[in-house]
């Protein structure tokens, strides 16, 4: 009998082990997965705490200002973004989402601002560059815009040059 029981004790062991998951990997899975299903308010629950454990994470900061202005919380999202560039200031990824934020709620001045910056950092990035040109444009910078412009429609050249990816 202390056969069995040691035998059966081991298969319950193993099989707790197995259904027991580790966790995961990624802080903001769980908080990607809500905003997947379109569930923004249990999302923007889920990557504020994967932030609070992780403040000094770029990444996860830039996903949960994706988050939060698909959440509607538009205020929320600067704020991570903010915190992004306190971390990595020379990130260009991260003036690009805030411009891109900002074009969209109309604040165009501090959009020109962060493509600006984006462009500064980043001067081979179409998405700073082509920012860069529009926000200029908007405001009266006609020299700025028309030497943005110029850059662009380089890049432009250049990636027609390379063709589609993977060829």
């Amino acid at each position: 009998m202390p056969r069995c029981f040691s035998l059966t004790l081991a298969l319950a062991l193993a099989l707790t082990a197995g259904c027991a998951t580790p966790p995961d990997s990624d802080p903001g899975a769980v908080a990607a997965a809500h905003a997947a299903a379109g569930r923004y308010d249990e999302a923007s629950r889920e990557i504020e705490l994967a932030v609070r454990a992780n403040p000094r994470d770029v990444g996860l900061r830039r996903q949960a200002a994706r988050i939060q202005t698909q959440a509607g919380r538009a205020p929320k999202a600067i704020d991570h973004l903010e915190a992004a560039i306190q971390l990595a200031p020379s990130d260009a990824d991260v003036w690009i989402q805030l411009a891109g934020l900002e074009n969209g709620r109309q604040n165009v001045a501090d959009a020109y601002v962060a493509f600006r910056r984006a462009a500064q950092l980043a001067p081979d990035d179409i998405r700073a560059i082509s920012g860069l040109a529009l926000t200029a444009d908007t405001l009266g910078f006609e020299e700025e815009a028309r030497v943005a412009y110029a850059r662009w429609a380089e890049l432009e050249r250049e990636l027609d040059a390379k063709g589609p990816p993977g060829e």
